[in-house]
């Protein structure tokens, strides 16, 4: 039986961890598959003779995800393993989430400020709904591009057959961005 550690990418809930474990099970051979989304990274043992590395990282790449072989040093180097424990997502979350508030701000104060709180409209919107609505997307098509990876991870989870948190944050996001659209253009054509 042989035994050997993966490093696998595109993870991002349990809901992934689960189907790449469902996927490498399947193959022929496989004895055993755990999955860690901490570490991003999957342990597979599995008889001699009937897989080979590259299949089990075909079938995860068939899943959805990424995967590679663990580099495996002799000598384990502190810096590096440090580096591969280093949290490199929660910055970019962060700016993601900056970014999305400054842009978020003046939206809600344009569609809802005046509706809400009396707030006063700048005069070049005032009554002027054409370009209300054109600022209205343009700022919202902004906030969709700076989060853009959740759209992409998830339909790329859809069409694999295994949606995943990204795929409710899509599929919500932009239902709200349709049904908005359409609210605001029923409610002024009226």
């Amino acid at each position: 039986m042989r035994t050997e550690k993966f490093q696998v990418t595109g993870m991002t809930c349990a809901a992934c961890v689960a189907h790449v474990e469902k996927a490498v099970s399947a193959l022929e051979g496989v004895q055993e598959v755990s999955v860690s989304l901490l570490t991003n990274s999957m342990v597979v043992s599995w008889n001699e003779g009937q897989e080979d590395t590259g299949t089990i990282c075909k079938a995860v790449s068939d899943a959805g995800y990424g995967a590679s072989p663990a580099a495996s040093a002799a000598v384990p180097d502190l810096k590096t393993e440090r580096a591969a424990l280093e949290d490199t997502e929660s910055p970019k979350i962060l700016r993601r989430l900056i970014v999305s508030l400054v842009l978020l701000l003046p939206l809600m104060y344009v569609s809802m400020g005046h509706h809400m709180w009396g707030w006063p409209v700048p005069m070049f919107l005032h009554h002027n709904m054409i370009t209300v609505g054109i600022y209205e997307l343009i700022l919202s098509a902004a906030v969709m591009v700076v989060n853009q990876r959740f759209f992409i991870s998830g339909c790329k989870s859809l069409s694999h057959g295994a949606p995943n948190m990204d795929t409710l944050v899509a599929l919500g996001s932009g239902a709200a961005f349709i049904y908005i659209g359409g609210y605001r253009h029923d409610h002024h054509t009226e």
